[in-house]
C-alpha cells in the first residue's frame, strides 16, 4: 500500500482503521515526516503503540483510539484504508472535503463505488490508488500568450473526479474541444487546436486560478509561453 502511494520523507501518513498497526514497520515509519493511525479497538491501539516504542519510532508514529470520522486528516498527504466497502464509501465526503488536491488515498480490497482509481495493483489482493483532484468543473476565462499574440478563451470544463472534458470559445472560432485533457491532483493539462495550430497547456490549479506554460509549434518553431485562467462559474463535480 505504501509503495503504491509512493510515500516519501516529506509525507504525512494517516492510517484509518489501523488495527494492530502492522502497516507501520520501523523502516516505513522512519521514511516519513509523521504518521498517525486510528482504530476503535482500545486493545489493538495499546498493542500498536507498544510495538512502536519497542521499534524506536514512537516519535514519528502515534496510534489513537478514535472514530475514523472524527480523525483529523487535514495535514495528511497519504491516507491508507483497510475498511469494509460501506465504511469506505461513507468516508468519501470527509476525504474529499478535508484532503488537499494531490493527496493520495490507498484502499485495500474495497474501492470507492463511484470513483475510478488512478491505478490498481493486484498482488494476491487488490489495492486501489486515488489522487484527490482539484475542483476545476465550471467556466474559466483563459488568457494565453501565443506566438501570434495574446488570446482570450472562455473555457468550460465538466468534471467527474479526475476525469475532465470540455472546450473553449474565442471570438469567431466557434467551439474548440479540449484534446487529451488530464487532471492529476492540482496538475492540469489539455490541448487546444486553433486555426490549425496545436497549443499544449500545462499548469497548476490554485483555487480560483489556474496558470502555467503553453507550448506551440514543433522543432525549431517550438515556443513556450505563459497562460492564466480565472474561474467564472463553479461546476458540479
Amino acid at each position: 500500500m505504501l509503495r503504491l502511494a509512493d510515500v516519501r520523507e516529506s509525507d504525512v501518513v494517516v492510517d484509518l482503521g489501523s488495527g494492530d498497526g502492522r502497516i507501520r514497520s520501523p523502516q516505513q515509519s522512519r521514511s516519513v515526516r509523521a504518521a498517525s493511525a486510528s482504530d476503535i479497538d482500545a486493545k489493538l491501539v495499546d498493542e500498536a503503540n507498544d510495538n512502536a516504542r519497542k521499534a524506536g519510532v514512537e516519535q514519528r508514529v502515534r496510534f489513537f483510539q478514535r472514530d475514523v470520522f472524527e480523525t483529523d486528516i487535514k495535514e495528511a498527504t497519504v491516507v491508507t484504508l483497510y475498511l469494509l466497502t460501506g465504511l469506505v464509501n461513507r468516508l468519501k465526503p470527509k476525504l474529499m472535503k478535508e484532503l488537499r488536491p494531490g493527496a493520495r488515498i490507498v484502499a485495500h480490497d474495497f474501492p470507492f463505488k463511484d470513483w475510478t482509481p488512478d491505478r490498481t495493483v493486484s498482488i494476491s489482493k487488490n489495492y486501489f490508488l486515488y489522487i484527490v483532484p482539484a475542483a476545476v468543473g465550471g467556466a474559466w476565462r483563459l488568457e494565453a500568450n501565443l506566438p501570434s499574440g495574446t488570446f482570450s478563451y472562455e473555457v468550460d470544463i465538466r468534471q467527474d473526479h479526475q476525469k475532465i472534458t470540455g472546450g473553449a470559445r474565442t471570438g469567431g472560432a466557434g467551439f474548440l474541444p479540449l484534446f487529451e485533457p488530464r487532471l492529476e491532483g492540482e496538475r492540469i493539462r489539455f490541448v487546444i487546436v486553433d486555426e490549425g495550430h496545436a497549443h499544449h497547456f500545462e499548469g497548476r490549479v490554485r483555487g480560483l486560478l489556474m496558470e502555467g506554460t503553453v507550448r506551440s509549434g514543433i522543432g525549431k518553431q517550438l515556443t513556450e509561453r505563459t497562460w492564466r485562467a480565472e474561474r467564472l462559474v463553479s461546476g458540479t463535480e
